[in-house]
């Protein structure tokens, strides 16, 4: 039965291709006898001379014979083979259907080097138009691709090409070039590498940065230590003040550890959903009265305020107060002396109500969003924000994109020296991640700045009809 379908496509290819060919005679006939009907009736009036008239023809005949020719149909091997004029609009592809089927951008190319099928996704990249056939080099500006298309067209083997493509600063394709025995075209397989290297770059920032971080507390420790056995060995008077600082450098270290723990374990579950029901209302009085004594050693006065009402989310209680405690103490180490910290928090119709009332309080302040909600709820789906704000010097805007980042500390926007492990934000950042939440930033200089969180609320349970 396949033979049948076969032998019917071929006979359907060929009447279609003398169909074409009797369409083109007759156009080239009707445009010489269009011309010498008018060129006739010029040298009739006397308008032109016998001989501009043979010139004029001679050139109009040259005209349609360059048209007759190159609207000549080519049927090559393969288009053949699937029953498809080589002349068809290019485009999505239609006769090709495993390159719709394919998840990746994948096009093919011919023998000339010209890009004759495609399918959405690869529109989408190489931006190609539906109504021409484009040669690859025009559209292609990898030499190695170019390459490795050139030896696909001229090698025909099984084995696919592998060919690294940079398609931008922090843009990396992979290429699978491939030619299969008895057709004449290449398949081209497109493949994104920007989140593997992008996340093998982040890998080795963080271990590098991380021994960077351990090594200061570490090289500390142990030069007390070694002045402590060398020349101090006889100045008691001086040891405790060498012990102090060796105990901040090794709570600096403890605190270092706890956090990189902390964000190995949120990271490593960061894709299951957690299914507890806690009150937020109630992990946000918790952690600002944690917080109170802090508070008071700099001189900062701790505002909380928001609806008595609980409010209900699916998370997990422990990583909700360290997001809590986090922003909180952050903005303590901030605020100016006998300034004002201030946490506000509610109950939002909606996620972009939420993201509005925790991050786009200030006028003319700038904003950013952090982190955007995983699973963005659609209008009438309630939400839960916090906002907590501080009156400290603020944060210039170009470092606003990095906020979030580990090891990144914001003091290097704001001024002044602040102790910290540059984690707290990117612990923050994971956490809401884990909680299918949105993170975002505002900042007025001189003012202070103001970090805010949303979440997915509990809906409100109600009774069957």
């Amino acid at each position: 039965m396949s033979d049948a379908l076969i032998t019917a496509a071929h006979k359907g290819t060929q009447k279609s291709v003398r169909r074409a060919t009797t369409l083109r005679i007759r156009d080239f006939i009707v445009l010489i006898s269009c011309f010498a009907a008018v060129l006739l009736l010029l040298l009739v009036t006397g308008s032109i001379g016998v001989i501009e008239a043979l010139a004029a023809l001679i050139a109009a005949g040259a005209v349609a014979a360059a048209y007759y020719v190159g609207s000549a149909t080519v049927l090559p091997p393969s288009a053949a083979a699937d029953g498809v004029p080589a002349n068809a609009a290019p485009g999505p592809s239609t006769a090709s259907i495993p390159l719709k089927a394919l998840p990746l951008p994948a096009f093919e190319i011919d023998l000339d080097e010209r890009i004759v099928a495609f399918n959405a996704e690869a529109e989408d990249i190489l931006r190609l138009d539906n109504r021409v056939r484009p040669r690859a080099s025009t559209v292609i500006r990898s030499p190695s691709l170019l390459s490795a298309i050139d030896k696909a067209i001229h090698t025909q083997v099984d084995a696919p090409l592998a060919v690294e493509v940079d398609a931008g600063p922090n843009e990396t394709w992979r290429a699978h070039v491939s030619r299969p025995v008895d057709t004449g075209r290449v398949l081209i397989v497109l493949e994104d590498l920007t989140p593997l290297r992008r996340a093998a770059r982040a890998r080795s920032d963080f271990i590098a940065n991380a021994s960077h971080e351990l090594r200061t507390p570490l090289t500390a420790l142990s030069g007390f230590i070694e002045t402590m056995r060398g020349p101090a060995k006889d100045d008691k008077e001086s040891w405790g003040r060498f012990l102090d600082i060796m105990a901040v450098e090794s709570e600096r270290m403890s605190r270092l550890i706890s956090d990189l723990l902390s964000l190995s374990r949120i990271e490593s579950s960061e894709q299951v959903a957690p299914r507890d029901q806690v009150d937020i209302q109630n992990i946000i009085v918790s952690g600002a009265a944690a917080l109170e004594g802090f508070a008071d050693e700099r001189g900062i006065r701790l505002e909380v305020s928001g609806t008595s009402d609980p409010l209900l989310v699916i998370g997990n209680r422990d990583e909700l107060i360290q997001v809590v405690e986090n922003l909180i103490s952050n903005a303590i180490k901030y605020c100016r002396k006998d300034g004002a910290v201030r946490v506000t928090y509610g109950f939002a119709t909606d996620t972009v109500e939420a993201r509005a009332r925790a991050g786009q309080a200030w006028e003319g302040s700038e904003r950013m969003t952090l982190l955007q909600s995983v699973n963005r709820p659609g209008p009438g789906e309630p939400a839960v924000w916090v906002r907590v704000e501080d009156e400290g010097p603020g944060i210039e805007r170009q470092h606003l994109p990095r906020l979030g980042e580990r090891f990144y500390r914001t003091d290097q926007s704001r001024g002044g020296k602040i102790t910290g492990t540059g984690l707290g934000l990117a612990i923050v950042k994971h956490i809401m991640a884990h909680h299918r939440g949105g993170m975002a930033v505002e900042t007025v200089m001189d003012k202070g700045s103001a970090f805010g969180v949303w979440l997915p609320a509990m809906r409100a349970k109600t009774d069957a009809a």
